[in-house]
């Protein structure tokens, strides 16, 4: 076990103060929000885009290229075409920061998200460049922490787009390609050198079929991001069971429990 060299602070504060400056500049700027129609057979497609959107798709393209910036240092490490997997985590926090601010009013709520938010995103940072590399003694710790960070991503996207009772077809291929992203990340932090793709898939299908069946039904928004981040961690904890251990005989009772937990957790919401 060895520690990793020292992240480049002043790197770090120049990317964290672009993306943080550009959502506090959101209560100030006012741009009317337009509407794309798109008419096809039978069907008639909406989207509303709002400045607030467009700000949180520019600060996810700014923490991925952030952490590619960071990550120079440390070039001779990194595993060839394994670079990618660094920039998931960094790119869906600096833009899932923008979800919750985009539905608050601007008082202290607002401003406690955003430095909460700025306060998780410096963490992520820092902690994708100490798994860079599995020896450093201070890895085991960061992977913890980056898999519930994912999962906390997840469930903050389900409630808020449950939340804002957007359209079914709007948000369901997000929740789709998030669940995908969370799930093969998480799995290449708990099996790294191994191939996931077909277990990304599974997850996204499965949460993506349950969230269709949700959707019609009287559940708050806590309740269907409780019930699909329980199915997504349980999910994946039985893929890194299949992977790990090859049997799945003796060791399916965690993914299950974890499951059950989380739907307690709905029901006693509800009540």
């Amino acid at each position: 076990m060895k520690l990793s060299p020292k992240i480049d602070y002043g790197r770090l504060s120049v990317v964290l103060a672009a993306i943080l400056l550009a959502y506090s500049l959101t209560p100030f700027v006012t741009i009317p929000n337009r509407e794309l129609n798109l008419q096809l057979p039978g069907f008639l497609f909406l989207l509303r885009v709002d400045y607030t959107g467009l700000v949180s798709i520019l600060s996810a393209g700014l923490g991925a290229t952030g952490m590619a910036w960071l990550l120079q240092s440390r070039q001779k490490e990194m595993p060839r075409r394994g670079e990618f997997q660094h920039y998931l985590l960094p790119s869906l926090t600096a833009w899932a920061i923008g979800v919750p601010l985009g539905v608050l009013e601007i008082n202290l709520q607002w401003w406690v998200v955003f430095v909460f938010g700025g306060l998780l995103l410096g963490a992520v940072f820092y902690a994708e460049y100490i798994v860079v590399e599995n020896e450093d003694i201070k890895a085991p710790l960061a992977i913890i922490g980056l898999s519930a960070v994912g999962y906390a991503i997840y469930l903050t996207l389900c409630v808020a787009f449950r939340g804002t009772g957007m359209r079914l077809n709007l948000f369901l291929p997000v929740l789709f390609v998030t669940a995908g992203m969370v799930s093969w990340r998480v799995l290449n932090l708990r099996l790294p050198g191994e191939k996931h793709f077909h277990w990304s898939v599974a997850t996204a299908l499965l949460t993506t079929q349950t969230a269709i069946g949700l959707h019609y039904l009287p559940v708050t928004p806590v309740q269907f991001g409780l019930i699909l981040t329980g199915l997504c961690y349980a999910v994946i904890s039985l893929a890194i069971l299949a992977e790990y251990k090859n049997k799945l005989r003796n060791n399916w009772i965690e993914p299950v429990l974890i499951l059950v937990l989380f739907f307690g957790m709905a029901i006693l919401i509800k009540s």
